[in-house]
């Protein structure tokens, strides 16, 4: 059994007017003392994978977050958006933050009420044209105050662009790996082929690496993490760490064909990513997982889940490479709302929540010098109006 001491949950951010919804965070400790927690900012007050790359510090080890330091690292256009944003701090003080690319949006901007005062689109389908165009690396040299313009990430053989929506992509969790010779290690999830559609009869995703060699502005294709050659299982969303001892763990997200989410999966590698182990499938259900190494030594995995009670969960592991469901453990339940029963007196907010209500969590975590793991993820407000907003737990193990 494992014991979870000290929870403290701390509202990170959640925009003022209730206008944008935030998610998919991904936290990172600065070489400073800082937390630096980077996020999705929507255009919309609905989860639509189209807005811009933001993000906002602690420095106080996440007990405080104050909303108006919160910065647009780089801003959506009517055009073009981006979304599901990574960081990671290297030896050198730069971070390094990559990111999808969206283009072509065109709102639908009609209510199912007709009720324009909301000023939102429909639930769940808040555009038409929408098309993921690329992938790209931004730096910064100065803790966040600048950023470079984005550097353009060849994925070949990967498909960049699709005609599907999620032709290239990952997760916040998944942060990119610096190694001892200074390679850099970005993991990504996607398709050979430009049409993949999850649940159908296209090929399924894979988990692989990119590698740079020159501080993350040229990458290459550098190895397969997971993939089914059956083309029944999609390996997705790869949450990834490098242990002291060298071994990389890598967890997988995994949806089995026509439509059924599984465990969570895990492989691993002890050459630097060059190969990997046959996946294996964990005890723990949920997903998408951030995985790393406490001080102590021991391995933690934090993860989404996406069923009654909801929240957010975590287990830990002495090697990274045998997981107990007896170690698992609850950091977070609920931040989801279930619309009223019935039709006829369900509102515009009740249609948001049956659309969208079950996407919470998208957990990231570090630790701090005193032994404190800083969680954080998105959640649903209790809102009259309900939206993703971001919150962060602090707790010891």
């Amino acid at each position: 059994m494992v014991s979870v001491k000290h929870v403290e949950h701390v509202m990170v951010y959640k925009d003022s007017e209730l206008a944008h919804a935030c998610n998919q965070v991904s936290i990172v400790l600065l070489q400073n003392g800082e937390l630096f927690l980077g996020f999705n900012e929507e255009r919309y007050p609905v989860h639509a994978d189209s807005g811009q790359c933001c993000y906002i510090k602690s420095k106080d080890g996440g007990k405080n977050w104050n909303a108006s330091e919160k910065k647009v690292i780089w801003p959506y256009t009517e055009n073009k958006g981006n979304w599901d944003c990574a960081f990671s701090q290297i030896s050198d003080g730069t971070i390094l933050m990559h990111t999808r690319v969206c283009n072509f949006i065109a709102p639908r901007g009609i209510n199912y009420d007709g009720d324009q005062s909301l000023g939102m689109p429909p639930p769940g389908m808040p555009e038409r044209l929408k098309r993921q165009t690329g992938y790209v690396v931004l730096k910064s040299k100065d803790y966040g105050e600048t950023w470079t313009d984005p550097i353009e990430v060849n994925t070949s053989p990967i498909a960049s662009s699709s005609l599907s929506a999620y032709a290239c992509g990952g997760s916040g969790a998944g942060h990119i790996i610096e190694l001892p010779d200074g390679g850099l290690l970005m993991p990504l999830d996607g398709t050979m082929s430009t049409n993949r559609e999850v649940g159908l009869g296209n090929e399924t995703s894979r988990c692989f690496l990119l590698r740079s060699d020159d501080g993350g502005d040229n990458w290459e294709y550098w190895s397969t993490v997971a993939f089914d050659p059956a083309s029944i299982i999609h390996f997705m969303e790869p949450g990834m760490t490098r242990l002291n001892n060298g071994k990389l763990i890598c967890f997988l997200r995994t949806q089995h064909k026509p439509n059924r989410q599984d465990n969570l999966w895990f492989t691993w590698s002890d050459d630097d990513g060059v190969t990997w182990s046959l996946p294996k499938k964990s005890p723990l259900w949920g997903y998408p997982a951030e995985v790393l190494q406490l001080k102590d030594g021991r391995v933690l995995v934090v993860y989404g889940y996406r069923k009654d009670p909801w929240g957010v969960r975590g287990c830990i592991s002495d090697d990274g490479l045998n997981w107990d469901i007896k170690n698992e453990f609850t950091i977070r339940e609920g931040g989801v709302l279930v619309p009223k029963p019935g039709k006829g007196d369900r509102t515009v907010q009740d249609m948001l929540i049956m659309a969208q209500y079950w996407h919470i969590g998208y957990p990231s975590a570090t630790q701090l010098e005193d032994e404190t793991i800083v969680l954080a993820y998105h959640e649903y407000s209790k809102d009259k109006q309900p939206i993703q907003y971001l919150m962060c737990t602090r707790f010891r193990l």
